[in-house]
């Protein structure tokens, strides 16, 4: 059921960082986050490898991931603020232990035929997959997607190419300005605004905290949801064990993949630290389920639970400081309460990946483009 407080849904996805890379500023909270690691120069002086081989290298203990933290209220102090004071998902994974494109496409619809990231010389690839903008469409609800160049990763999807929705994301801070934002937005920037090393990952804060002033100068806060997330762990570290939901074919954990940042945000939304599982699945089934869409026909979607329950309409949150303006965290208690502890694992044994649903009642074959050498479980 569509919460009818909610008018607007707005899901903001950044680039490659874990959430002990970015928020050790909120172990004082009780956040389970490392809190002790070297800090990270700001911007970083090189990239590390995040795809499928360097996950599973990382995953068996073959390779050690960047093992370092920026410091949250210096460099992310925005963010530092919405976590504190919206609902922070501690313990949101991505949704596939690989690199981007497969979690661009989890996040838009909840199923990706690749676990890599498509060819740069070749055709950008075309599947008539189903997707939550798609979904909305069907329903005569408004949607627009604020993508960065060549629609990624929105183009991919045959119902969307094309369409008039598949919007530059230079135009979403004007139009929210202007209250034209439709009932869904995704959104997404190019680099250095996406957060992608080696990007001061400042500039990209400014630029999610300058997207939201804009939504809170036109009227929108009280009505409106925000979602961001950061689509894959982009080779930080992060020192908890996410649960092996699915796997590959070759017996290497697929899903749930490592942790990413989530925080839910806006005028209706309970805040605090949330310490269950979640996943980039979660994010189009808690947009369903807001603005009262059917079912996408993707279990992984369909069958989450969904994060509506942090939605209470008596709610009325402060909206966060002006763009520019002088960021003040709230003060942690005085006694740091301890992390909760990790929940159980929301599967008892891990499932093979399955096939890919298509629109028409298809399906294309499970992902399996990056074959891993390993034992079968």
């Amino acid at each position: 059921m569509a919460d009818r407080r909610v008018k607007r849904v707005v899901v903001m996805i950044q680039e490659n960082h874990t959430t002990d890379n970015y928020f050790r500023g909120l172990a004082p909270y009780g956040a389970n986050v490392a809190s002790d690691w070297p800090i990270q120069a700001n911007p970083p002086v090189s990239d590390q490898p995040h795809d499928r081989h360097a996950y599973y290298k990382w995953l068996t203990g073959g390779h050690k991931a960047t093992h370092s933290q920026f410091d949250t209220a210096a460099d992310l102090p925005f963010y530092a603020y919405l976590a504190l004071t919206g609902a922070f998902l501690e313990n949101h994974c991505s949704g596939f232990g690989t690199n981007s494109t497969p979690n661009h496409l989890l996040l838009v619809g909840g199923q990706s035929p690749t676990l890599r990231n498509p060819s740069r010389t070749q055709p950008p690839p075309l599947w008539d997959m189903p997707s939550v903008p798609g979904l909305a469409d069907d329903a005569g609800i408004g949607w627009a997607c604020y993508t960065g160049t060549s629609n990624y990763p929105a183009g991919f999807y045959k119902q969307l190419n094309g369409s008039k929705n598949l919007i530059s994301n230079t135009h979403f801070v004007a139009d929210a300005a202007a209250g034209k934002l439709p009932a869904l937005a995704y959104l997404w920037h190019n680099s250095p605004e996406d957060e992608h090393p080696t990007a001061d990952v400042t500039i990209g804060m400014k630029k999610i905290w300058e997207s939201v002033d804009a939504v809170v100068k036109a009227g929108g806060w009280d009505e409106t949801v925000f979602l961001l997330t950061w689509d894959d762990w982009g080779g930080w570290d992060d020192h908890v064990d996410t649960p092996n939901v699915e796997h590959t074919a070759d017996g290497v954990q697929l899903a749930y993949g490592p942790r990413v940042p989530l925080i839910m945000f806006g005028g209706p939304v309970k805040p605090g630290i949330d310490s269950r599982w979640s996943n980039h699945a979660s994010i189009p089934k808690t947009v369903m389920q807001l603005l009262g869409l059917a079912k996408l026909g993707v279990d992984r979607v369909d069958n989450d639970p969904g994060l509506a329950d942090l939605i209470d309409p008596a709610l009325h949150n402060a909206a966060p400081p002006g763009y520019g303006s002088q960021i003040k965290l709230p003060p942690p208690p005085q006694a740091p309460p301890k992390p909760k502890p990790l929940p159980a694992p929301p599967v008892a044994t891990s499932s093979p990946v399955g096939p890919v649903v298509l629109r028409d009642g298809g399906t294309l074959p499970p992902p399996n483009d990056v074959p891993l050498v390993t034992t079968k479980p």
